[in-house]
């Protein structure tokens, strides 16, 4: 079962958007998350910035209701990566989730060591009295919950059409994937017929592979022309129990 709500957990990341741009941008998004009756969840702001050569800073803000959390919430995560000619490569982040009362409820932190292939990740619930920290060493490109769109849209400018990576979740774990492009589609965002890429990921779940032919399937959509912009998700908002939902940008 484990491995189930991980393969869940990772197909839900393809909902987090991305934009490309020139170093010299400064890049605002909106997008919201609503249920399959239309009702809205979660609306998200989000930043992109240059602040050194090939380095980025994304900041996310999001508030409403959230899956596996009870009531209102609010988040701000903070991201640091690396953009180079084949790659997009996560350097930082740091995730603080409050409740309604502006508590922080959950601190999430992952470092990144370029150089040694290694990653140091924290999982902090001071309520809860919980604090988990992992080190992982990769032997594969690493992607997170916040870069792997960022790297889709690397993987859509590259012409490729699968590649196998390794993704670090927010337990926090690391776990085997491959990112996969399914086709080409028409789409309507915003009351506006859009060509677009789907891509999906698939999980490496060993002897329970079979169950995947049962799962519901979760799915992104990128623009089928440069810039490969993220235009929307729909499936599992998180784990095995979570809601089904769309995201989808708030602006074309």
């Amino acid at each position: 079962m484990k491995k189930l709500a991980i393969f869940l957990l990772c197909i839900s990341l393809l909902a987090w958007p991305t934009v490309l741009f020139s170093a010299e941008e400064v890049v605002n998004m909106s997008y919201a998350c609503r249920d399959l009756k239309g009702v809205i969840r979660w609306r998200a702001e989000a930043q992109i910035k240059n602040i050194s050569p090939g380095i980025y800073l994304m900041t996310e803000k999001v508030q409403g209701i959230y899956s596996s959390f009870n009531g209102q919430i609010s988040w701000v995560a903070e991201m640091k990566f690396e953009r180079t000619k084949d790659k997009v490569r996560p350097i930082s982040l740091d995730k603080r989730i409050f409740d309604q009362k502006g508590n922080v409820i959950r601190r999430e932190k992952q470092d990144f060591d370029l150089a040694d292939n290694t990653g140091t990740c924290t999982h902090d619930e001071p309520l809860r009295n919980i604090s988990r920290t992992r080190k992982f060493k990769f032997n594969k490109d690493v992607v997170t919950r916040l870069s792997l769109g960022f790297y889709a849209q690397k993987f859509l400018e590259n012409g490729k059409t699968s590649e196998k990576l390794q993704m670090v979740s927010e337990e926090p774990n690391l776990y085997n994937i491959e990112l996969k492009r399914i086709g080409k589609e028409t789409i309507e965002v915003k009351g506006r017929k859009v060509e677009a890429y789907r891509l999906c990921v698939d999980p490496d779940l060993g002897a329970l592979s079979f169950v995947k032919v049962f799962l519901p399937k979760s799915y992104a959509w990128h623009s089928a022309v440069p810039k490969y912009e993220w235009l929307g998700y729909a499936g599992l908002e998180g784990g095995i129990n979570s809601e089904k939902v769309e995201i989808f940008i708030e602006k074309l």
